[in-house]
Parts: structure tokens; sequence; C-alpha cells
């Protein structure tokens, strides 16, 4: 599901980017101004859904429950401002998550508003290559904070190279 939203959202822009050079500057303005009200409208409707749901009884721990369970949701509620949790104690408890699932210490360096930047510290991934236990790093922290733009991970270790390697050709037995 979640690579198909993906899927639509490189459409979204491609199509808003087509629309930008089609029309005049002043009709851009116009279509700019025609989301940015369907934004809020939308993200007022969240907001009055999760009022609905806490006058209704539902505490912290099952909207949290609800929201963990689905990043679109989730994603949403960020891009809203709605989140129920700071962008800082969803990438710790993520980040504990991962420490766990990968046997490995990650430490926050610098956390700012669009930027994360972390060290792994410890034999990063256990069984896993260091590039696929990055990945997962990468794919964990871009679900649990979509308003971060960049995440940096420091402690890496170096991949080795991928030094030409001479092939000889097979000769056939005569």
């Amino acid at each position: 599901m979640i690579a198909d939203l993906q899927a639509e959202s490189a459409q979204l822009e491609r199509i808003l980017g087509e629309l930008r050079e089609l029309v005049n500057p002043a009709a851009w303005l116009r279509i700019e101004q025609a989301l940015s009200i369907t934004t809020r409208l939308y993200g007022a409707g969240l907001a009055n859904a999760l009022e609905h749901a806490t006058a209704a009884g539902a505490g912290v721990a099952q909207l949290s429950m609800l929201i963990d369970a689905d990043e679109l949701l989730a994603s949403l509620l960020v891009l809203h401002g709605l989140h129920p949790l700071s962008t800082d104690a969803r990438v710790r408890r993520t980040m504990a998550a991962l420490a766990t699932e990968l046997g490995c210490a990650l430490d926050v360096i610098e956390l700012g508003p669009t930027r994360l930047t972390l060290r792994a510290n410890g034999e990063l991934g256990g069984a896993m290559s260091a590039r696929v236990a990055e990945g997962v790093i990468r794919h964990a922290l871009e679900a649990a904070a979509p308003e971060l733009a960049a995440v940096d991970i420091v402690g890496l270790p170096v991949p080795p190279d991928p030094s030409l390697v001479q092939l000889r050709a097979r000769r056939e037995a005569p």
C-alpha cells in the first residue's frame, strides 16, 4: 500500500509540475491557493476526527496504537501538525526498536527540523550487510518521521572497493 501511495505522490508531483509549465503565473497562484485550502480542510477534518475519538473515550494509548499501525495516517497527521508525538520522540522510539533489531547502538548526534544525523556504534546489522542495515534504518526513520528530508548516518563501515576483477575466457577442450 505504501509503495502505491508513494507512486501516486510522485505522479501528483509530475502533474503539478506539468500544470505549472502549462498555465500562466496568475492561474498557477490560484491553483496553489485551491490546493492549500483543500489541504487545510482535510487537516481540519483529521483534527475533528481526533477530537471526536478523544471525546468518545479513546486515550493516548489507543490513538498511538492506531497511528502506529497506519503509516499513511501517521504521515498525514505529521503533515497537518497533529501527530501526538514530537519528531524527537518518534525518532528515538524508532531508533530504540532498530537497535534491538540490528544489535547495534544508534545515537542521535543532531536532530533539526528536516535533518537527522546519527551515529551507528558497534557492528551494524549483525548477520546482514551494513548496507542492508542502513536501508532498514533509513526506511524505518522515513516512515516514523516523514518530515525529515535527510537522514545521515556516521560510523558506517566503508564498503569494500569494487576493484576490477580480471576474468579469463575459458578454453574449450580440443
